[in-house]
């Protein structure tokens, strides 16, 4: 039976930069949903119950998500049913396997061992759920890799709509009923249940038939062992990046933590735009890789080019408007924190260009070198870590964070252009940034309003100022295909 909608439900309609457009709204609906209810749930938690709360929430969160639940096979999954549709219900059902093992495995060791985590019941108890619920997540993503193979996003987008949707009312109504970030990890892991729930049955119906976790054994090691690099460079990915949480939980307490996470959070939601951009073109440059390399090319810089376009002036009104925003949601008792957010800030940009890199580094079967320099720059987070925060706190942190996540961003470009061919990264820069300027100064000049006032001013000022400068680079063309023109390949 085969595993690709394409085969069982007709050929895929539309053209295929239509088909990658409403793929990418799709991936943005899906992530924009994690993000409102992720940052819904922490503004509650930090109001309700202060940066110890919310410290000892994120903590939990930030520990367990450091270990590989689905163990690799997402991206894995989505690469290869992409180039054998016909294969996709042997994959599907070995992933769901995988998943369901590593996460049972992983989770009952931090059940197991919680109690050498902290010496805080709250903590140990926090935790505890909290690996809970990491296992359904991990077991939901194999499920929506499928979707990404597929070309098929709309359907996560509505299971990830349901499952944040139920985090966040749950969440409300908890913390309404007396409840504290025990409550809160609860209705997470009830999420993750219903995610992993809708979207199981979501892929055997696409299927015609139950997904069954099963496979045989030949298959089973060769798929462990393909995912292993992916495992790895997910694990070490989110070791350097929660690393800085689980230090400063050890090392200041939850306060501390709670103070970091207030920024982090704001910084770490923005990277959905990335993805949401890449995950629709993964499949696309897997599917190119290694036959057709200019197209691969042309999908690598496209991306780049419209990740540009959002993430300079989401970094610059970020930095501008960073006090007004920590007073707005969270409230004078996390004032002291501001100059670590707009330090963190300035890691938006890097992030969203490394995510491009990483996604393409897959895609090209470049995953064992991708997984060597996050190798590198998670033992090196580690080590700075350990050096900045007993001295200057989450301040220390964030600059540390700073440090790695450049560094980073400079081997996958290194070893991409090594591969594929240098990219137009430089060039997709150029209009964003002019464009930022009179956007910061319409944002510094209304700084007497308020903070809404000034954000749709500004983004109202870069909008124009794309839209001219687009034109200006080509004035036979009609506004909206100048604007086109800025993402598509101009070479």
């Amino acid at each position: 039976m085969s595993g690709s909608p394409t085969t069982e439900r007709g050929p895929v309609v539309g053209s295929p930069a239509r088909r990658v457009a409403a793929n990418s709204v799709w991936q943005m609906a899906s992530f924009a949903a994690r993000a409102i209810a992720g940052l819904g749930v922490v503004v509650l938690v930090a109001r309700t119950g202060g940066p110890r709360s919310l410290g000892v929430f994120q903590f939990a969160l930030m520990l367990t998500a450091m270990l590989p639940f689905y163990y690799g096979v997402p991206p894995l999954l989505a690469r290869e049913v992409a180039r054998r549709p016909d294969e996709g219900r042997k994959w599907i059902e070995a992933g769901t396997l995988i998943a369901l093992l590593a996460g049972g495995l992983f989770a009952a060791l931090l059940v197991g061992g919680s109690v050498v985590v902290s010496a805080q019941p709250e903590t140990v108890v926090a935790v505890q759920i909290a690996a809970v619920g990491m296992a359904m997540d991990g077991v939901a993503r194999v499920q929506f890799a499928a979707f990404w193979a597929w070309e098929r996003m709309h359907l996560e987008a509505l299971v990830t709509g349901l499952q944040e949707a139920v985090f966040l009312v749950a969440t409300a109504a908890a913390l309404n009923a007396g409840g504290g970030a025990r409550e809160a990890l609860i209705a997470f892991t009830a999420s993750r249940a219903v995610g992993a729930g809708v979207g199981w049955a979501y892929v055997g119906r696409r299927l015609g038939a139950p997904v069954v976790p099963r496979s045989d054994l030949t298959f089973l090691r060769s798929t462990l062992r393909r995912c292993t690099p992916f495992a790895v460079n997910d694990t070490l990915t989110l070791t350097y990046m929660r690393a800085d949480t689980v230090l400063l939980g050890m090392f200041k307490g939850p306060v501390a933590v709670g103070l970091y996470q207030a920024g982090t959070n704001l910084v770490l939601y923005f990277n959905v735009i990335a993805r949401s951009i890449n995950h629709a073109l993964y499949p696309r440059m897997s599917k190119a890789w290694p036959g057709r390399p200019r197209d691969f090319r042309r999908l690598r810089d496209a991306s780049l080019r419209a990740i540009a376009l959002i993430a300079v002036p989401i970094t610059v009104a970020s930095l501008l408007l960073a006090p007004r925003t920590f007073d707005l949601l969270y409230g004078p008792k996390f004032d002291k924190a501001v100059l670590t957010y707009q330090l963190l800030v300035l890691v938006i940009p890097v992030r969203m260009i490394g995510h491009t890199f990483s996604l393409a580094l897959a895609a090209a079967d470049r995953q064992a070198r991708r997984t060597i320099a996050v190798t590198v720059v998670a033992l090196l987070n580690v080590g700075l870590n350990l050096y900045a925060i007993p001295r200057w706190s989450y301040l220390g942190a964030a600059v540390t964070t700073l440090a790695c996540e450049s560094l980073l961003l400079v081997l996958y470009g290194l070893i991409l252009r090594q591969a594929v061919g240098e990219s137009r990264l430089p060039h997709a820069l150029g209009v964003p940034a002019a464009a930022a300027l009179p956007m910061a100064a319409v944002i510094l000049a209304t700084g007497d309003q308020h903070l809404v006032v000034s954000l749709f001013a500004g983004c109202a000022t870069y909008c124009l100022a794309v839209l001219a400068l687009a034109v200006l680079r080509g004035p036979r063309q009609r506004p909206m295909a100048a604007v086109a023109g800025l993402v598509k390949d101009a070479a």
